[in-house]
């Protein structure tokens, strides 16, 4: 029954609802892919919330790793990830509200959470006051208010930490709903790895020196993002595999098996690192706790079969590929230019005591260091702008930068490209390629070369593509291609416009050709990824956020882990192992950056704080399958 509390907030839930579905709404109506369908889904998902108001910890961690259209929408500052927070939290607001307890944690929990909160408004406040790039950009990366962006994830898992309190609080299989939310995104992701390799390099080929991306769109500038998330992924999964009944377990174990595959086929070496570190956490967890809880001598054994099984699936899948054999080969020069990458990042900060306490400021490092290579040297830029009324996509040459947009062509066939540019110092390069993200394959072009220079002029010339899109698995899936745009010679600059692609029946293909509605469905990738950030978190955080950041990270951190080791839920080992396995993928890598992983870790890191405040024995259905 609500309390009083309850009854007496309803202005302010009915506030809160209304802000989050018109938010939702602004979004969904300027989506440009098919906005009705979208409407339609986010609705239906109300409605089933409405009725269970606890599937929310199922479909937030499944749609976050997995909702992700932006290369085919461009859109990267608002997600359709975002759309399913907001609408969790318009209906929570007024179907299941949390109570006054519900908005903090208690102990040192809630000290750790302030500190990051703290640091994180600090990070933003600086990030935003740090001078833009003289003429702008398009690029979230180069742009002030990308402090926004990588707060956002810290934003998405506090708007629902009181929902996550109050579950946490009233039931006992809290823990593992979330443990089958994170379960149903690594199948969503597992599906999309499949489709990758399938069409692209086929499922059993493992030399050929090609990396997945999946459904993680922020590898577009690089990292190793899929292979942290599915890491993280993997020990609720297994915990879900030795601790369920048959049905569950088996599907479990298909789950498990496309999990340990997608690791495999992301060639990185953190991400092995890190699958095996988090079922190494989980095993040593899950020990703890049968010991603790006097378990039979015989359940011992599953743990252990556990790690063993996942670190000889990577030791095989290493040995027995040859790419991946040549990146092991190249460990010890790898980990002596990162270590370079990230003293000469570290040395791109300002002197002074106010850095060295809060830092440059969150989501500033690519801004910093662009501000001081040499143009051509560092990263390249895209910027918008209109002169009379025409409006056009700025592309400024550094390393190499493509600006793309995905478009339906047929094999064999010949297609008219044309549009307006003025160059100063090169040419410009127009490709048609078979694409996911990272790769390309097939491809051919037109190279467009200035006449006068700073003058507007119209270029026009016809593109066969041949082979391309002609390859399909199973006669269904064919490889995605893209249209895309870059300036080969490093410092060059141009200005391109009103881009059209037409069929030989005039059908025209692009969209947004002439950037009037700025980059939507124009998507950005890059060659080269150690320009983008220092590519380890504790140090990125150290440059964005200070010693106060970093301090607040791993106040956090550790507080978070201490939470999940002492718990007793049944669950607790999986939560621990997904922070440990964050952690060390952190490392190599800036997972924060990303916001959908970042409320991911959040979450998760939230959620063993809830399970630790109270420690409490196992419930009858967790001892039931135990």
């Amino acid at each position: 029954m609500p309390d009083a509390a309850e009854h007496g907030a309803w202005p302010a839930r009915i506030a809160v609802a209304a802000l989050a579905l018109a938010l939702a709404a602004m979004a969904v109506a300027r989506h440009p892919l098919a906005p009705g369908l979208l409407a339609c889904v986010l609705t239906i998902y109300a409605a089933l919330l409405w009725r269970w108001p606890q599937s929310w910890l199922v479909a937030v961690p499944a749609a976050l790793p997995s909702f992700d259209l932006a290369p085919w929408t461009g859109l990267m500052a608002v997600e359709e990830s975002d759309l399913v927070v907001l609408v969790t939290i318009a209906v929570l607001a007024l179907r299941r509200p949390p109570r006054r307890r519900d908005f903090a944690l208690r102990g040192w929990a809630g000290v750790a959470l302030a500190a990051i909160i703290i640091a994180g408004a600090v990070g933003v406040a600086r990030g935003l006051a740090l001078a833009p790039l003289a003429g702008g950009s398009a690029l979230s990366n180069l742009r002030p208010d990308n402090a926004l962006r990588i707060v956002k994830g810290l934003g998405i898992a506090l708007a629902l930490l009181p929902f996550l309190r109050r579950s946490f609080d009233e039931r006992g299989d809290a823990a593992r709903l979330l443990a089958f939310g994170m379960t149903a995104g690594l199948a969503l992701v597992v599906a999309a790895a499949l489709w990758e390799r399938a069409v692209f390099t086929g499922i059993g080929t493992l030399d050929t020196p090609y990396r997945i991306v999946a459904t993680f769109s922020s590898m577009h500038f690089g990292g190793g993002y899929v292979g942290v998330y599915v890491a993280m992924a993997l020990p609720f999964v297994f915990a879900l595999l030795v601790r369920s009944r048959p049905v569950q377990a088996l599907l479990a174990a298909g789950i498990a098996v496309g999990g340990l595959y997608t690791v495999v086929v992301t060639f990185a070496r953190t991400a092995y690192a890190s699958a095996v570190i988090g079922t190494l956490v989980l095993a040593l967890g899950s020990l703890a706790a049968r010991r603790r809880d006097r378990a039979a001598p015989g359940t011992y054994a599953a743990p252990a079969l556990l790690l063993l099984a996942v670190a000889a699936i990577v030791t095989f899948a290493a040995s027995d590929s040859g790419y991946m054999q040549y990146r092991l080969s190249r460990l010890v020069p790898d980990l002596a230019g990162r270590e370079a990458l990230w003293s000469d990042g570290l040395a791109l900060r300002r002197d002074g005591a106010a850095t060295m306490l809060f830092g440059m400021g969150l989501g500033t490092y690519a801004r910093t260091l662009f501000a001081a290579t040499p143009r051509g040297d560092g990263p390249g830029n895209v910027a918008l702008g209109e002169e009379n009324g025409r409006h056009y996509v700025a592309l400024e040459a550094g390393l190499p930068l493509y600006v793309g947009q995905r478009v339906g062509v047929a094999s064999d066939r010949s297609y008219t490209l044309s549009f307006a540019f003025r160059s100063r110092g090169g040419v410009v390069v127009a490709i048609l390629c078979e694409k996911a993200m990272l790769y390309s394959a097939g491809c051919t072009g037109l190279d467009a070369h200035p006449g006068r220079d700073g003058a507007w002029q119209r270029f026009s010339g016809t593109i066969a593509t041949g082979a391309i899109a002609r390859r399909a698995r199973l006669g269904l899936f064919r490889r995605p291609t893209e249209l895309a745009f870059f300036l080969p010679t490093p410092g060059s600059s141009a200005d391109v416009t009103d881009i059209r692609l037409t069929d030989p029946n005039g059908r025209e293909l692009v969209a947004n050709g002439d950037f009037a509605h700025g980059l939507t469905r124009w998507f950005p990738t890059d060659d080269i990824h150690t320009v983008w950030r220092i590519e380890n978190q504790y140090l990125m955080t150290l440059f964005e956020e200070g010693a106060l950041g970093l301090g607040a990270l791993m106040l956090f951190t550790g507080i978070a882990f201490a939470g999940a080791w002492r718990a007793r839920d049944a669950m607790a080992p999986a939560f621990a192992a997904a922070l440990a396995s964050f952690l060390a993928s952190a490392v190599f890598d800036c997972p924060l950056e990303v916001p959908r992983l970042g409320a991911l870790f959040y979450l998760i890191a939230v959620a063993a704080m809830a399970l630790g405040e109270k420690p409490k024995s196992p419930t009858v259905s967790d001892r039931a399958l135990a």
